[in-house]
């Protein structure tokens, strides 16, 4: 893990030049979750929303990568009420909200190139929209990459759980899960020969809201992670995901990006700063963002 840290360090910053940069998008729509962008021909943002049960509503937003065919990241909200109930539909799809073009086939998991043996791996989970209608949209195209079965199946599943509950436990959770190549020297297919870039490694970031004091004193803090896309074994998960946590300023000096930028304009900049070095900030309820 040292070797790998040491060499994205190097690396990321210019292989996500494009997601890094202040985006005016991320200001106008004012979502805590979505990191800065700027789009290019290349490089593309993408919303989902459905019209489940309380009108139109968003599900997540990605931040899509022609080139390598991968989401340089999904961003989403995580409560109680987006979570849902209902079964995993299985799915799987082109997003409808992209040209079927620019997205690869994946009716089938990924095919062999320079690499073969790995499936496709959720960002936003479907564990995480199990309302019937925001279930199916986690089955799109665009919300998968190559991933190691026996991490999908095991210390990534374990992750994806681990976060849900913090943010159940939470009033609310905003969650960024991102794809880290940083020269694409690992390729498979899709199922009609697409080249597919795979992961050197994956990165998930949540920041959550906790009301305290009777309802009147709102606490945030957040969490993030680095994990190789490898297998990490079939136990100890737990103490596997505290050694691979990192605070959001690490992860954003790893990845080249700048996550939570709205947060700053919720709780100021220097309350910002103790939340993404990793300590908590605690203050009287102010606006919140949409």
């Amino acid at each position: 893990m040292k070797h790998l840290m040491t060499f994205l360090i190097l690396m990321a910053t210019a292989a996500f030049s494009a997601a890094g940069q202040t985006s005016s998008k991320t200001a106008e729509l004012g979502w805590l979750e979505l990191p800065s962008f700027s789009e290019d021909p290349e490089h593309f943002f993408v919303s989902h929303y459905t019209d489940e049960y309380w009108g139109k509503q968003r599900n997540y937003s990605l931040f899509w990568d022609q080139t390598r065919m991968i989401p340089i990241w999904v961003a989403y909200p995580l409560n109680q009420r987006l979570i849902g109930k209902g079964p995993r539909s299985g799915a799987w799809q082109y997003d409808k909200f992209m040209a079927t073009k620019k997205q690869p086939n994946l009716k089938r998991t990924y095919q062999m190139g320079s690499v073969e043996g790995y499936i496709r791996g959720h960002l936003c989970p479907s564990n995480d929209r199990l309302k019937p209608g925001m279930n199916e949209q986690t089955f799109y195209f665009t919300n998968m990459a190559p991933q190691d079965p026996y991490l999908n199946g095991g210390l990534w599943a374990w992750l994806e759980e681990y976060v849900q509950q913090l943010a159940l436990e939470a009033v609310d959770g905003w969650v960024v899960t991102g794809c880290i190549d940083t020269d694409q020297s690992n390729w498979v297919t899709d199922v009609v020969g697409k080249p597919i870039a795979v992961p050197e490694a994956f990165f998930k970031a949540v920041l959550l809201r906790y009301r305290e004091d009777a309802g009147t004193i709102d606490r945030y803090e957040a969490h993030a992670w680095i994990v190789e896309n490898r297998s990490y074994g079939f136990s100890g998960f737990e103490q596997k995901a505290s050694a691979l946590e990192v605070s959001i300023d690490e992860l954003e000096g790893i990845i080249g990006l700048d996550l939570y930028p709205n947060l700053v304009r919720l709780i100021g900049a220097p309350a910002a700063e103790d939340v993404e070095a990793g300590r908590s900030y605690s203050g009287y309820i102010s606006n919140t963002l949409p």
